[in-house]
């Protein structure tokens, strides 16, 4: 029976999972197909692909950055849905972003660009490397394959790193005079300040208590 119930909620997990994966990939390729259609010069059309699909992406990381710590300050059923379907979250931003990358490798070739040398091209290879190995292990069998502690080091490293790197490219912009970005800029600082003061207070609602049993029957099961 109990086997069952996990079955049955594996396979919702897994429903809810493609479906927001398909929901990232369809907004970002709107998002591309928009940006063609609205440009007659290819190039530009890239280039503004390539910036609005970073920023779908950014939204959506930022639902999988604030989501527990959001609960732990202000649970709520929209904070429990997310802490709930997190991985999910985190692998429909893999899409959006890997969508994103491909619009601005397109931009490069069509205008010819290649990207600078230096820290922010290491610190894009880095983000979509850890990235990758996140997605490739967001699931139970990698939890049981890796270890719970080695599990959680790379995906809190990977999760800090592609928050920095967000921020350094908002503020490499910002300091060459582009103010559009200091909202973004605000909110990403705004967001880890959010995960700090989640740190200073942690409550064990019945609900996290329940969730904290469920995983750890899972992570069970998967051996």
């Amino acid at each position: 029976m109990i086997n069952e119930r996990v079955i049955m909620a594996s396979r919702r997990t897994t429903m809810t999972t493609v479906a927001l994966c398909a929901v990232a990939a369809a907004g970002a390729t709107c998002i591309i197909a928009v940006s063609i259609a609205g440009h007659p010069v290819l190039t530009e059309g890239w280039r503004h692909a390539a910036r609005y699909t970073a920023r779908f992406s950014f939204l959506i990381f930022l639902a999988v950055f604030v989501a527990r710590p959001w609960h732990q300050l202000w649970p709520s059923q929209a904070t429990r849905w997310a802490v709930l379907h997190r991985r999910a979250l985190g692998l429909a931003f893999a899409t959006a972003h890997l969508i994103h990358l491909y619009a601005l490798t397109r931009f490069r070739v069509e205008s010819a660009q290649m990207p600078r040398r230096g820290v922010q091209l290491v610190g894009g290879v880095v983000a979509y490397v850890l990235l990758a190995a996140m997605a490739a292990t967001s699931n139970d069998a990698s939890v049981h394959v890796l270890g719970v502690r080695n599990w959680k080091r790379l995906h809190t490293v990977g999760i800090y790193w592609i928050w920095f790197f967000f921020l350094e490219v908002y503020v490499v912009r910002i300091a060459a005079g582009s103010l559009f970005f200091v909202p973004f800029a605000l909110v990403a600082v705004a967001a880890l300040l959010l995960r700090v003061g989640a740190r200073s207070r942690v409550p064990v609602s019945g609900f996290d208590a329940t969730w904290r049993r469920t995983q750890r029957s899972r992570t069970a099961d998967t051996g």
